[in-house]
């Protein structure tokens, strides 16, 4: 019988995908997925990434029994990664109370898109904006895609983070040695002033926000 490490490599080779490729749509870091192929590291907690990403029954991947190809639905999903959508709102405006983390739903992206991109699944997350000090880039209920392993301020760039306890989306400027959170709406007085802040200081980077869900009028 065929090895966990076989049949991964089984899979991957009829849908065509390399090694690199794989690690890109599962998330699995490409030394561990090496072990995991060469049997000769644990596997129990990347198998559901690798089976999904690879479209194949988990149960077969563990112990090579049952069909190998996952049951998809008429509109087949393959080619399309979940990502976790979570009861938290983040402030485009005065702050929102930060929760415990409550699943709620998963959007879909395809695969191919946030492999271009360079981004893991692992480490994308959606929350959900409320307010207007963000528009007209951001609107009250847009859903923000982050990227969680993104954390490194980029002079302009826009961020979900946590700042006295609160969960904002703003962007990150960069005043000399000075950074600062500044609203995008400009139009409103009550935005247009940059809150300066220190890093450790009560504030943290949660992600970069890599895309934004919005209705059009």
């Amino acid at each position: 019988m065929m090895t966990v490490g076989q049949r991964i490599r089984e899979a991957r080779a009829l849908r065509g995908l390399s090694r690199t490729d794989l690690v890109k749509l599962s998330g699995v870091k490409y030394p561990t997925l090496a072990g995991i192929e060469n049997d000769d590291q644990g596997t129990s907690t990347f198998l559901p990434d690798i089976a999904r990403a690879l479209a194949i029954n988990l149960d077969w991947l563990r112990t090579g029994k049952g069909p190998r190809d996952a049951v998809r639905e008429a509109s087949a999903d393959y080619g399309w990664t979940d990502v976790t959508a979570y009861a938290q709102d983040v402030a485009a405006g005065d702050g929102m109370t930060a929760v415990e983390y409550a699943e709620t739903h998963s959007l879909k992206f395809k695969a191919s898109s946030l492999q271009r991109k360079g981004l893991y699944a692992r480490k994308l997350h959606v929350f959900y904006a409320r307010g207007d000090s963000m528009e007209p880039r951001i609107h009250d209920g847009d859903a923000l895609l982050f990227d969680s392993d993104d954390t490194v301020p980029r002079d302009g760039a826009i961020y979900v983070v946590q700042y006295d306890g609160t969960y904002y989306v703003k962007r990150l400027h960069q005043y000399g040695e000075q950074w600062f959170l500044v609203s995008d709406n400009t139009s409103d007085p009550k935005w247009r002033k940059p809150l300066p802040v220190q890093f450790g200081d009560g504030l943290e980077i949660l992600g970069r926000v890599r895309w934004i869900g919005s209705w059009e009028d």
